[in-house]
């Protein structure tokens, strides 16, 4: 059915009201857009999403976001209330305009600005509650040692320390743990107060007050199996800190992972899963962590892994005879030599299949990249390169004969 037909003929819509919140309907995604079969009806769901949004059907609304996602509601939001911003259509403008930034993409925050624009004039009050609140559904705390509050419409979270003690690093890190389990925004800001100025021995790494929260928490040892949790449940690929700069784009989670990696080497697995969800054609944090990297634990077979998955997540690592000095050892072209041989999960078991498997389709050009690099090699089969010639005997003749074969 098209979506005039339910607009014009309001039984048409209470019986599909009641078919939907009665769940009595199949969902088909075969075919794109999904199909909605009831009873009583059959229709794509763009068609649906329209009608659900002229009735400001919320709780339908949020219904199918969580059984087919938010990209196809979105799109028909953005479409709908481009077209119908009036007072009348308050709530359907504050649902879009709370779902967007939980569930829209990190750029969509310029969306949201515009969206909370059109709310002001229409609704000051209403404006004020997401400016200073937010949806209103998060937790807060207030405690004799800290203050955290989250706005999920500003995707800001504040964390006030007032006494510093390792007890207030810990309510404040179970703050943000709990906060990420309640569809906080992937792309948010963390503004820090207190007298922490520690940063990480990272070059180059973005300093603002949550680079220097999360390297305070980082110098209590007993903090960091919560820092451990917080990392995997705030990285998300193609999403970013707002309070760092666009230029830097630096994934949720990257200041706890670089700290606990650069603590010990146990935490290697972190690290290999942070680099597989990092957007390395826009974020330049790996670059940073691979020094920071080789100058605290050095390259061996143990950390050759690593440095691997880092090197491949950005499209390259400047070449540095930093890199070159630490690869050339007997035991690491050794197992330079096994790594362009062998399925990289063998070498290392830590890594997910997925990106194993990536890795062994395109290994030449990962080998390339590794290359290039610790010697400066620019053309992987250009035997006679002085870059190539660097390499010392045997591993030379042995990586050209290996890289024919790659290639």
């Amino acid at each position: 059915m098209k979506t005039e037909q339910f607009l014009e003929n309001e039984a048409s819509w209470l019986q599909l009201e009641q078919e939907l919140l009665t769940k009595q309907y199949q969902i088909k995604t075969d075919d794109y857009p999904a199909k909605m079969i009831t009873p009583s009806f059959s229709l794509d769901s763009m068609t649906m999403y329209e009608v659900l949004c002229h009735y400001q059907q919320l709780a339908l609304l949020d219904a199918f976001r969580q059984e087919l996602g938010f990209e196809e509601q979105r799109y028909c939001l953005s479409r709908f209330t481009d077209n119908h911003q009036s007072s009348a259509y308050l709530p359907l403008l504050s649902y879009y305009v709370v779902n967007l930034r939980k569930y829209g993409a990190s750029f969509e925050y310029l969306t949201v600005d515009e969206l909370l624009a059109t709310i002001k004039q229409l609704d000051i009050e209403t404006y004020n509650t997401f400016i200073t609140v937010g949806s209103g559904t998060l937790p807060q705390v207030e405690s004799e040692l800290v203050t955290c509050k989250a706005n999920d419409v500003l995707a800001t979270i504040a964390i006030h320390i007032k006494q510093e003690t390792e007890e207030a690093y810990r309510e404040a890190m179970a703050y943000l743990n709990t906060l990420l389990d309640k569809d906080f925004p992937k792309s948010y800001g963390i503004y820090y107060e207190g007298e922490s100025d520690l940063v990480l021995p990272v070059e180059h790494l973005p300093i603002t007050s949550s680079h220097h929260f999360f390297a305070k928490v980082l110098s209590y040892p007993s903090l960091h199996p919560s820092l451990v949790e917080y990392s995997y449940k705030a990285m998300a690929e193609y999403h970013f800190y707002q309070d760092v700069d666009e230029e830097e784009a630096a994934m949720p989670s990257t200041f706890a992972v670089f700290g606990l990696g650069l603590y010990d080497k146990s935490y290697s697995k972190l690290i290999i899963d942070y680099m597989y969800e990092c957007d390395g054609d826009h974020s330049q944090m790996p670059i940073y962590f691979a020094k920071a990297y080789v100058e605290t634990f050095g390259l061996t077979p143990e950390t050759l892994p690593v440095f691997v998955c880092t090197v491949t997540t950005v499209q390259e690592i400047p070449s540095d005879s930093f890199f070159e000095q630490a690869m050339n050892t007997n035991e690491n072209l050794q197992w330079f030599e096994q790594f362009m041989t062998t399925p990289f999960i063998e070498l290392c078991p830590l890594i997910p299949s997925e990106q194993s498997q990536h890795i062994e389709e395109y290994k030449d050009m990962v080998v390339a990249e590794v290359l290039y690099t610790c010697f400066g090699i620019i053309q992987l089969n250009d035997f006679e390169s002085p870059q190539f010639m660097r390499i010392p005997e045997p591993y030379r003749t042995r990586f050209a004969a290996i890289i024919k074969e790659l290639i």
